[in-house]
């Protein structure tokens, strides 16, 4: 009996080392599993029953790749099963039922990932579109505002703009969204602009303009200015003309010189060694310019229609000398216009507008000397 005692022992001692074995096993395929995180390209690689990290790569990776959706959707279910909670995992499968042709689950899963990360644009967009659908316009918008606030791409924000704009209803809904949340209202009209046709985006304007004491003109101002400054006449002036404008600072107005900063008034360039001043009572600029090189003073954006226009500038130079020089060109980085002069002293001068020159920038360049009470104004034909 003594003798036999160890190898009644053996099958015991064996169990240690197999136990230690199945140990490293799993711990080797929770360690891959966990790196498959970083580096998805080790997923396949990871053991099925370890997989749940790499489950997602595996299925992420089947959609990039098209795979038959009759083997990815069995992988995308089993990602679910091992992983309900995070909304990335909601949104791969949402898009394996899709590829499947299982919209309801799809736009379930979509719904549920939306309601768990504001983050992730894919269900964001597709609860948008479900809830734009089912005229649910509050929760569209709120979708809609989801995907601003994480600075989704430009391409998904115009789709999501477009389910808007086909009702009054969502037209309203999407004007309550950009005057509740000023943030979003210069990022989203530069959108709209190059998304929707001329007239859906009058309308998108009027629809806001009911809303005008919420608008964010600063920043509206910098939007416009941009766009005059690329020649996009038309939704600049429906832009500033219907939120911000006042009867002295529309696209149309003429007050003279002044130091209200709007797109479309003079914007004065002062130098330390070249001093401006603006008479409020008659918009006139004085000047003084010491200097023997001419500098620029004032640029100012115009939108004067083709054909023939002059310049009249009036005054008092001194002494001797002259008023200062003007440059036109075409915005957008169209070519300079000639200026013909029709007087002496250069107060008088004349040019044509092209046809495709919607958008002009004036200069004044002022030369030695000075100028008080210039004044400067602009008629058609």
């Amino acid at each position: 009996m003594t003798r036999d005692a160890p190898w009644g022992h053996r099958p015991i001692a064996l169990l240690v080392p197999l136990a230690c074995l199945a140990w490293a096993l799993i711990v080797t395929g929770a360690q891959l599993d966990r790196e498959a995180r970083a580096r998805p390209a080790l997923a396949a690689f990871v053991p099925p029953p370890f997989r749940f990290f790499a489950q997602a790569a595996i299925v992420e990776q089947g959609l990039a790749r098209g795979t038959d959706p009759a083997l990815l959707y069995p992988q995308a279910r089993r990602l679910l099963l091992r992983r309900p909670i995070a909304s990335e995992n909601l949104t791969l499968f949402g898009l394996s039922a899709l590829r499947a042709g299982d919209r309801q689950h799809a736009l379930q899963a979509f719904s549920l990932a939306a309601s768990r990360g504001w983050h992730d644009d894919i269900p964001q967009y597709m609860a948008l579109v479900d809830a734009a659908r089912g005229g649910r316009w509050d929760d569209a918008a709120l979708r809609l505002r989801a995907l601003l606030q994480t600075q989704a791409s430009e391409p998904t924000i115009r789709q999501a703009i477009m389910p808007f704009m086909a009702s009054p209803p969502g037209r309203a809904a999407l004007a309550r969204l950009l005057a509740d949340n000023p943030d979003f209202q210069y990022p989203l009209l530069s959108i709209a602009r190059t998304t929707l046709a001329p007239p859906q985006f009058r309308t998108l304007l009027q629809h806001l303009a009911s809303h005008r004491a919420r608008i964010d003109c600063r920043a509206l101002n910098r939007l416009v200015s941009r766009w005059l400054d690329q020649g996009i006449a038309t939704a600049a002036r429906d832009t500033w003309d219907g939120l911000c404008a006042s009867a002295d600072t529309a696209s149309h107005a003429d007050r003279g010189f002044s130091d209200t900063a709007t797109p479309f008034a003079w914007q004065l360039q002062p130098r330390d060694d070249l001093p401006l001043h603006v008479d409020p009572h008659d918009a006139s600029l004085s000047y003084r310019n010491p200097d023997s090189g001419p500098h620029s003073i004032a640029v100012r954006r115009l939108l004067l229609p083709p054909g023939a226009h002059r310049f009249r500038m009036s005054g008092r130079p001194a002494d001797d000398q002259t008023f200062p020089t003007l440059r036109l060109r075409c915005s957008g980085g169209g070519p300079p216009l000639s200026l013909h002069a029709l007087s002496g002293m250069g107060a008088e001068q004349s040019a044509t507008i092209p046809d495709h020159c919607p958008v002009q920038k004036l200069e004044l360049i002022a030369p030695k000397g000075s100028v008080t009470g210039l004044r400067l104004t602009i008629d058609g034909g």
